[in-house]
């Protein structure tokens, strides 16, 4: 199994997670809306799985990894419905204009983490069907982390790094700074493990590819009338449907790559 100490690296970027949100989540959590509740609690139970699962595997714990396998049928619904949550938690706050970040960035923001959504069922999908494929499968699961890289790492710089810390309205600019800054850090982080093995490097090229979109979607095409308007449309979307959505997206896609991979591996046996 490749990459002996991802699960400790899974468990520092949520120490990193942690850090990032700490003043505008954690350290507020009363006060946080349930769409980001959604969101935290869906997405920590994905890494967590990530950690248990890489450290069973890497402990020759095989059939613990097999179990924890199995929870990913209830993951990628959840991380699913989540995601969907706090996009429409987003638009309805640009539709609602209280907010000058949100007024300057809540639809560019909304493409962003639409197209993360959109590649997380994507990449867990493949994890899922090449799951008797132990480098595609690793590497396809660690690709969905890549993911999250970008949020937390833009959080961290606005927060915390000299120079590009948003002190108030006067600075939000540097906040589209920061955000090419972590683009650039995903697709070399993509692009270094890609190199290290072409062979299997599919999921990574995936990932850097979603990391290169992001970017210039953000700005480019998320600044148009045509995708604020549908981006606004997602705020008047009811709230129930769109998580029943999530849930059947997420469902529809773990029984589709589970059943993928029952039809490649009776290929093989009968080559």
């Amino acid at each position: 199994m490749p990459y002996r100490y991802a699960w400790f690296v899974i468990a520092a970027l949520i120490a990193a997670t942690v850090l990032a949100f700490w003043p505008g989540y954690f350290s507020v959590l009363g006060a946080a809306p349930l769409a980001f509740h959604l969101h935290g609690a869906t997405a920590s139970l994905w890494m967590l799985l990530m950690v248990a699962q890489s450290w069973a595997i890497h402990h020759q714990q095989r059939a613990l990894h097999r179990s924890l396998g199995l929870l990913t049928f209830a993951a990628v619904p959840l991380f699913l419905m989540g995601g969907l949550a706090v996009i429409q938690s987003m638009a309805r706050a640009t539709v609602a204009g209280a907010d000058p970040f949100y007024a300057i960035y809540g639809a560019r923001l909304g493409s962003y983490d639409t197209l993360s959504t959109l590649a997380f069922g994507y990449l867990s999908f493949m994890a899922l069907k090449e799951r008797r494929q132990v480098q595609l499968h690793a590497r396809y699961m660690l690709a969905t982390a890549l993911l999250l890289v970008g949020p937390v790492m833009v959080r961290i710089t606005d927060r915390y790094v000299p120079g590009l810390i948003i002190h108030g309205p006067q600075d939000f600019g540097l906040f589209a700074t920061n955000l090419r800054v972590a683009s650039v850090f995903v697709m070399g982080v993509a692009a270094w493990f890609y190199a290290a093995n072409p062979r299997f490097g599919r999921p990574w090229m995936i990932a850097g590819g979603v990391a290169v979109a992001q970017a210039v979607i953000f700005d480019s095409l998320s600044m148009t009338g045509v995708w604020r308007g549908m981006f606004a449309a997602i705020a008047g979307v009811p709230t129930a449907l769109l998580l029943i959505t999530g849930i059947a997206a997420g469902v529809a896609i773990t029984w589709a790559s589970w059943q993928a991979g029952m039809v490649a591996k009776r290929r093989a046996v009968a080559a």
